[in-house]
């Protein structure tokens, strides 16, 4: 992940557009934006190949890479308490998800909250795209103090619209539109910069899965590389992690073993 390459621009859309994560349709794991989604919906891998022409080909059908009967033998759960969405916010097909969500009672702590509360199991599949071993590997790592500052100083730029950049001029004249204060771009786009550095401080390598393989143990996400092209694996099923990672290896397996 890497935050030197987040356009500030994104976090002013994401304040206008998706609500930072308030609106249910724009929602990670049931409660959080896709941070990947928002990370690299401008980043340009010209190295990436794309070989695995089979993952490519189910961009458009992620219901139909991992399946419910995948998801139902992984977990054990009951198919009377799922519930399924397709997750369309951004145009890019790249970035869809297919959810599989149960009702299952669980009790536990969502990040940033102290309190216990129900939460739902939540599965799901997203993200394919081309992408070089280089760029997956300098992607999925810990963000540095200096990338930090980087990012926080393009944020500063964009709310006192001094970036130079189209795109941030005119995400920023939308947020004008909106009532979106600088104060506010300026304290949402911080609190999202910390995030991303919590987010990616939690990146931990899996061993003997694709030709790459990373399991985020603040996310609950598995991204995987099979022959130039990536995918995300969200399992947040227990609050035990390593229940979490195990069924989420068990999930890419069979997606790997449909695109090899």
């Amino acid at each position: 992940m890497k935050l030197i390459k987040i356009s500030a621009a994104i976090t002013v859309l994401c304040l206008t557009l998706f609500s930072c994560g308030n609106n249910d349709d724009k929602k990670q794991n049931g409660n959080e934006i896709n941070l990947d989604a928002v990370i690299n919906s401008k980043s340009n891998d010209t190295n990436a190949k794309g070989d695995n022409e089979c993952l490519l080909d189910y961009l458009s059908k992620y219901d139909a890479l991992l399946e419910e009967t995948d998801v139902l033998n992984a977990t054990g759960f009951s198919k009377d308490v799922m519930e399924t969405k397709y997750n369309k916010v951004l145009k890019n097909a790249e970035h869809h998800e297919f959810l599989y969500k149960f009702k299952n009672g669980r009790v536990g702590k969502v990040r940033g909250w102290d309190r216990e509360m129900e939460l739902p199991d939540v599965v799901s599949i997203r993200s394919i795209k081309p992408m070089s071993l280089a760029t997956f590997n300098q992607s999925y790592q810990a963000i540095t103090d200096e990338q930090m500052q980087a990012a926080n100083d393009a944020l500063d730029e964009i709310a006192e619209g001094n970036s130079g950049d189209a795109d941030a001029d005119k995400a920023l004249q939308k947020a004008k539109e909106q009532n979106v204060s600088k104060e506010q771009i300026k304290k949402t786009g911080g609190a999202l910069t910390g995030m991303f550095k919590e987010v990616s401080e939690g990146y931990r390598t899996v061993e003997g899965l694709g030709d790459a393989a990373t399991w985020n143990v603040v996310t609950n996400e598995l991204v995987v590389l099979q022959k130039g092209v990536k995918f995300e694996i969200v399992a947040d099923i227990s609050n035990d992690n390593e229940k979490n990672k195990s069924t989420a290896i068990k999930l890419a397996e069979f997606v790997l073993n449909k695109c090899k």
